[in-house]
């Protein structure tokens, strides 16, 4: 793996070859470091690093020198970390921002709305991902609103560096929990498994006391969702979702109906795995079984760490909270 840095603008200047490259992505994080011997200083802070056709890179935000062990570090923001400093405001006017359309055609009106064009393109391929008024959520950072955005329409983002673009592309989701599954005897997991979750949720929208728009969600035995009721008494799991903004019946019932499939999930996954295939992407789906109890559980993979260290990839992934 060629490992390519550039200067501010971003023209390419030359290839690193002993180095080890650390990169995370997903949940929480979305940066990088690059770990060099302190005499063979080359990268410049605004410049990009990256690996061509692959979507590890970045951009280099602060340089740190360990004169001891005569190690220097580059650090910076993945491409998904720059996303992440980006803010989706809404309109001058407006409560919200709200996109409609094909899924990347809407991101390639988003990167344009952040500002990120001189750098960042989205497919031109068409998706299959029909995003119909979605709604982002006020303020929120740019990485983060395209993945919910997605989310709502069964998708994910991949972001690939190629010909001196970060290509952004929906596609989506891939549930590998029917054809493989991890179990406690390849590695450690823990999984908890909810055998009576939440089967009716009231929502509550916008309006003050007997004026408040409120809808009341169901789901039966085998996780179907409607506004017919099968269970009662003791069997009936009752929980409120408080969506106080929204004034229509519509939204409410979509918003709810997301609310209450993620309580009838089944259960969550805690677990790290690797793979030598760079197979899963983050927004996948896998499965794990304990094979004591039987218990089978599958969740959405939440991060990806990649370490390269004499171009050779370990990669690693965080499924679960």
């Amino acid at each position: 793996m060629d490992l390519i840095y550039t200067n501010e603008k971003y023209e390419d200047v030359g290839v690193l070859h002993d180095y080890s490259f650390d990169l995370a992505f997903g949940k929480d994080e979305n940066n990088f470091e690059l770990k060099v011997d302190s005499k063979n200083h080359c990268c410049c802070v605004k410049g990009l690093l990256y690996i061509e056709g692959s979507e590890y890179g970045g951009i280099v935000d602060g340089i740190a020198v360990d004169s001891g062990n005569e190690e220097l570090t580059y650090n910076g923001r993945t491409w998904h970390g720059i996303l992440e400093t980006k803010v989706i405001e809404p309109d001058s006017g407006e409560s919200h921002y709200i996109v409609s359309g094909e899924a990347n055609t809407v991101i390639g009106g988003l990167i344009d709305r952040l500002g990120l064009s001189a750098l960042f393109e989205a497919s031109t391929e068409n998706s299959g991902l029909m995003i119909k008024e979605y709604q982002f959520d006020r303020y929120t950072d740019g990485y983060t609103g395209i993945i919910k955005m997605l989310e709502s329409v069964s998708g994910k983002m991949r972001l690939v560096f190629k010909n001196g673009k970060v290509t952004i592309s929906a596609l989506p989701i891939v549930d590998y929990s029917e054809t493989e599954q991890f179990d406690n005897d390849s590695i450690d997991i823990k999984v908890e498994k909810t055998y009576n979750p939440v089967n009716h949720l009231i929502c509550l929208g916008k309006g003050e006391l007997t004026e408040r728009l409120v809808v009341h969600l169901y789901s039966d035995a085998e996780g179907n969702i409607s506004d017919t009721q099968t269970f009662y008494g003791i069997h009936e799991i009752a929980q409120t979702y408080e969506q106080s903004n929204e004034g229509e019946v519509e939204k409410l019932i979509e918003s709810g109906t997301k609310k209450l499939q993620e309580y009838n999930s089944g259960g969550k996954i805690d677990m790290d795995f690797e793979s030598e295939e760079n197979i899963y992407e983050v927004g996948d789906i896998v499965g794990a079984k304990e094979l004591v109890t039987g218990v089978f559980v599958k969740e959405k993979i939440i991060k990806k760490i990649v370490t390269i260290e004499k171009g050779v990839a370990n990669i690693q992934y965080k499924v679960g909270d």
